[in-house]
């Protein structure tokens, strides 16, 4: 009796924590979060829970998985108290700690519930069979035979509905700029670095590769027929290499003996999932980035697996080495995930350590030559360091902000060197680097950056909350999965047409662009499915295949999830929250790693 009241006491609990919001107390008025599609989908996943409790006898928890309970507890609790008041100290006044209190139980039974549910759905196999003889086992039957060339022909036709209603393709401001830089036009990006030739108004704050691929491609097309044709070219180039690495999942899967049904369903999700069709025809650099970064994962899965004791051949070694170059020349930060996961693999392979060492140097030695050499040669201009100073000026700006009668006018002018102090409170967005860094001082010395960096630790030591009060709040998107913000690109950009700079302009299928844009935004709310595009539940899914890689003692498999634990960690020191494309490398990925995933977990 007393286990039985105990358990309805944390259900009731557990109801309490997703439905009553801290706005509750905070508005003082009745709000019910409920309608935001995680919270929908952990209810249904209680009920779900209640269901299969009452017939089976399902299994406790092991300690890494309790440990997921008490951190994804945190989560919750954090994330939603810092989107309702901006500040983590709330948990601990008057009626928000008496709701913290309720939340703190009531999110744990739920976690532990929601895992009892996990393990007994992982352990159990799905039965469930197309009739004879119907399209769908026809359709099947085609793509475990052929499934390159199945699933890329079916994902061409899905995201040829967005390339069409969007022709020639879908700009937003970073690529137009990079149009610009390309036509040697004056940009905002210029403005921030100390140029180095005069006559050249490029810089490396987007990767030169695909700003001049990007231009390569108007270049083509103003040639051949005219600029918007151009701009298509780039879609279609974008277009193969994305539907291919995809299409090449599905033949990955089939290589490891996955069933076809679940290498249908990882397709579907391709087809689906409107975020893969927009980013098709988005022009930003991190459609391409993602490619090469699920070959990457890719890779490192079939190293894991099968080359521990046997070396890897010259030719894959090849390929590896290119997929690697590719993801540095599409993103500055590829660096860091090939230079924190490469070592990983070295101390995993005693065979493979030779050739994975010379793959590692050469790698290095091409990226310095890139950067140091290439890019002086052609007069380009290097990016600025403030993009890896977000966490720490917008803790700066927030202390101006809150806490400005505490800063000694020594301090204030040290900032002023390098921040603009008079107006750095005013520019301060909590949710947005960029205002504080646009007034960053480019001639600023390094002298100058260690003098600030005594400041910023002086008053860490003061402020400590107002420090972390700017980091959760510049980043709780990527640990919250009730955040919701921008999911991808779909508005003409109309910077490149000023001055006829490009002829850039739509079509005339405005409707069939609306509908497909109505279905982007309506997705990422719908439950359960709505997982698939949620950037703090992406978090949620990595550390959780962490945790059973831990409780099957399978530990090298955690090596295949490093670069998205490191895609993670880089969101968490970007200057956006919630900021989707930064999300992708390791969102995309997820649909294909978690079958995978699912069936070592199965192995014994």
């Amino acid at each position: 009796m007393k286990k039985k009241t105990i358990f309805i006491l944390s259900v009731i609990t557990s109801l309490i924590a997703i439905l009553i919001n801290y706005d509750f107390i905070y508005t003082k008025s009745v709000t019910i979060s409920s309608i935001s599609m995680f919270n929908i989908t952990l209810i249904l996943s209680l009920i779900t829970f209640l269901f299969i409790n009452r017939k089976n006898k399902l299994n406790e928890l092991t300690l890494s998985k309790k440990i997921l309970v008490w951190l994804f507890t945190i989560f919750m609790i954090v994330g939603e108290i810092v989107t309702t008041t901006g500040n983590f100290l709330y948990l601990f006044k008057g009626l928000y700690l008496l709701l913290t209190i309720i939340k703190v139980f009531g999110f744990y039974y739920l976690f532990t519930y929601l895992f009892k549910l996990l393990d007994y759905m992982l352990n159990r196999n799905c039965k469930c069979k197309p009739k004879k003889n119907s399209l769908i086992t026809k359709y099947l039957e085609l793509l475990d035979k052929y499934p390159f060339r199945t699933s890329f022909i079916t994902i061409l036709v899905f995201f040829a509905i967005y390339i069409i209603a969007f022709y020639p393709i879908v700009l937003s401001p970073d690529p137009s700029h990079q149009i610009k830089m390309y036509f040697n036009v004056h940009t905002k990006y210029i403005d921030w670095v100390i140029q180095r030739d005069a006559s050249v108004n490029m810089t490396n704050h987007h990767p030169i590769f695909h700003t001049y691929l990007l231009g390569f491609c108007i270049s083509i097309g103003r040639h051949l027929l005219n600029d918007n044709f151009g701009l298509f070219l780039y879609t279609f180039i974008q277009t193969l290499v994305f539907s291919s690495v995809l299409a090449y999942t599905i033949k990955f899967l089939k290589k490891n003996e996955i069933e076809v049904k679940y290498s249908f369903l990882v397709l579907l999700a391709y087809c689906l999932i409107p975020m893969y069709g927009f980013f098709t025809v988005a022009a930003v650099k991190d459609t391409f980035y993602t490619s090469f970064m699920i070959l990457f994962v890719l890779w490192i899965y079939d190293f894991i697996k099968n080359y521990k004791n046997e070396k890897v051949s010259i030719k894959n070694y090849i390929f590896l080495f290119f997929i690697i170059l590719l993801l540095t020349l599409f993103r500055q930060n590829g660096k860091h995930i090939v230079i924190l996961t490469i070592p990983f693999m070295f101390f995993f392979s005693k065979p493979n350590r030779i050739r994975l060492t010379s793959v590692f140097v050469l790698f290095l030695i091409s990226s310095w030559c890139f950067s140091n050499l290439l890019i002086p040669a052609l007069g380009i201009s290097d990016g600025s360091i403030r993009e890896a100073l977000s966490v720490p000026f917008q803790q700066t700006a927030r202390l101006v902000k809150y806490h400005e009668d505490i800063i000694e006018e020594k301090d204030k002018e040290i900032i002023d060197k390098i921040l603009t102090y008079k107006s750095l409170a005013k520019r301060y967005d909590p949710y947005l680097a960029d205002p504080v860094k646009n007034k960053f001082n480019k001639y600023t010395t390094k002298e100058d950056l260690s003098k600030y960096f005594k400041v910023w630790f002086k008053y860490l030591l003061k402020e400590p909350a107002c420090y972390i009060n700017a980091t959760l709040n510049n980043t709780y998107g990527y640990f919250y999965p009730n955040a919701t913000n921008w999911y991808f690109y779909y508005k003409f950009d109309s910077r490149i047409t000023k001055d006829n700079l490009v002829d850039y302009h739509y079509n005339n299928l405005g409707l069939m662009r609306d509908s497909l844009t109505v279905y982007g935004f309506m997705y990422a709310y719908i439950p359960v499915l709505g997982l698939l595009s949620s950037i703090g539940y992406g978090l949620f899914a990595v550390l959780t295949m962490v945790s059973y890689a831990i409780d099957k003692k399978k530990y090298k498999y955690i090596i295949v999830l490093v670069p998205l634990i490191t895609s993670i960690l880089v969101c968490f020191v970007g200057p956006a929250n919630t900021y989707f494309r930064y999300a992708m490398p390791y969102l995309f990925v997820l649909p294909v790693l978690k079958v995978l995933f699912n069936k070592e977990m199965r192995a014994k």
